[in-house]
């Protein structure tokens, strides 16, 4: 899936920011009400920030964008993806972040492509959680749990990598 600047984005999704793996890709969507100019040409060009840290259930990653998005923690659940089998397939993953109007249109997109080591780390672990089985109220326990216990950017400390883009 390549998503287009200027096309609608294929995912309906509330304001907010969300991650998910999809045909090879996991695809970070940011979607707001309005997307002020400044903010489109920070996301463009001001560093940010990917991070990974493992749970016994899930992982989290977070997302920064400098001026632009504060740390983000987002959870997920390998066992609720519908393309989880195809996430172990390939030897490198791509990352595509999109900036999504409140019309569901693409504004501005960013990628990186996660490096060879940094992507063994995310599929040992998403592998280790899908071999141990699925328990959907533990393992939404321990996401809760988290959240309550740490702030997005402590998190970020704690992460096992984080890559730039």
């Amino acid at each position: 899936m390549k998503l287009e600047i200027g096309t609608r984005c294929p995912f309906h999704i509330d304001e907010g920011v969300m991650i998910d793996y999809v045909e090879d890709q996991w695809l970070i969507l940011i979607k707001d009400a309005l997307w002020q100019p400044e903010e489109i040409k920070a996301f463009r060009r001001n560093p940010g920030r990917l991070a990974f840290l493992p749970l016994d259930t899930a992982v989290f990653f977070t997302v920064n964008v400098d001026d632009v998005l504060e740390t983000s923690d987002l959870p997920f659940v390998i066992q609720e993806c519908e393309n989880a089998q195809t996430l172990f397939k390939r030897p490198e993953m791509a990352v595509t972040l999109a900036l999504i109007s409140a019309q569901d249109e693409v504004i501005a997109l960013r990628q990186l492509t996660l490096s060879t080591a940094d992507a063994a780390q995310v599929k040992n672990h998403l592998k280790r959680i899908l071999d141990a089985g699925y328990d959907q109220t533990v393992s939404n326990h321990q996401i809760d749990k988290t959240q309550a216990r740490y702030q997005p950017d402590e998190l970020e400390e704690k992460a096992l990598f984080t890559a730039a883009f």
